[in-house]
């Protein structure tokens, strides 16, 4: 087996890359819950009719439940379908690897990773987010908090191999 170096993703892609996920995921969520504030303007204008409010009520449960399908499945699924990438790592070329194995994530690793990164972001009210960006940002292997409790890491793809390899460049 040869050996190969996984040069950790530099924090300026890792960000755009972010960013594209956000924004896209935030498109598509604005579309599925277009009924729901539509049905509120219609719950709004009519506070007397009970069936609108019904209609509000059950479209919000669907919207929410679409939203976290999509979420869940673009930030667990996607990385395990493909390997350890979003659109946005594949765009950047970067991509989510297992600390223990070097290679793309398994379900319950991606499972871990992002329930890891939502409980922190909840129980510190959003603070996690500037704190994982600073350490993102001055952190000899650019990690962040989660990716330390699920044990991955975000390398470039150009260097990225399916074989395992026994060293790890942490430029």
């Amino acid at each position: 087996m040869e050996e190969e170096l996984l040069i950790s993703a530099k924090p300026s892609r890792r960000i755009f890359a972010f960013l594209f996920d956000a924004f896209l995921n935030l498109l598509v969520s604005s579309l599925l819950v277009i009924p729901c504030v539509l049905a509120f303007i219609e719950a709004y204008q009519n506070p007397g009719d009970h069936f609108k409010l019904v209609a509000l009520f059950i479209s919000s449960l669907i919207a929410g439940a679409l939203v976290i399908c999509l979420y869940i499945f673009y930030f667990v699924c996607l990385p395990v379908i493909r390997e350890g990438q979003t659109l946005g790592k594949k765009l950047f070329k970067i991509r989510i690897i297992s600390v223990d194995t070097n290679e793309g994530p398994n379900a319950k690793t991606m499972f871990l990773r992002e329930a890891f990164r939502i409980i922190i972001f909840v129980m510190t009210f959003g603070l996690s987010g500037i704190a994982s960006f600073i350490s993102l940002l001055v952190s000899d292997k650019h990690t962040t908090f989660h990716e330390q409790l699920s044990s991955t890491r975000v390398v470039n793809v150009n260097i990225f191999s399916k074989e395992k390899v026994s060293k790890i460049d942490v430029n």
